[in-house]
């Protein structure tokens, strides 16, 4: 069987090699951005959900504070 020399002296291509890591920096930087995205909406979605909560807090305080001057 006849050994093939060009396997033993293979090296991979710089060329191919910078794209392939270029390519993962954007996904990676992509994924970055999607998380930092992900963590604002979840924080103004729970500022929401804590404002609507203090809001019906307020008008049941309200009700009881009326029912007791009655």
């Amino acid at each position: 069987m006849p050994q093939h020399q060009d396997e033993a002296d293979w090296k991979s291509s710089s060329r191919g090699e910078s794209a392939w890591k270029e390519r993962r920096e954007e996904v990676a930087s992509r994924n970055a951005d999607a998380r930092k995205q992900g963590k604002q909406e979840r924080e103004s979605y729970e500022r929401g959900r804590e404002d609507a909560r203090r809001a019906a807090e307020a008008r049941r305080h309200v009700e009881l504070l009326k029912q007791r001057g009655t």
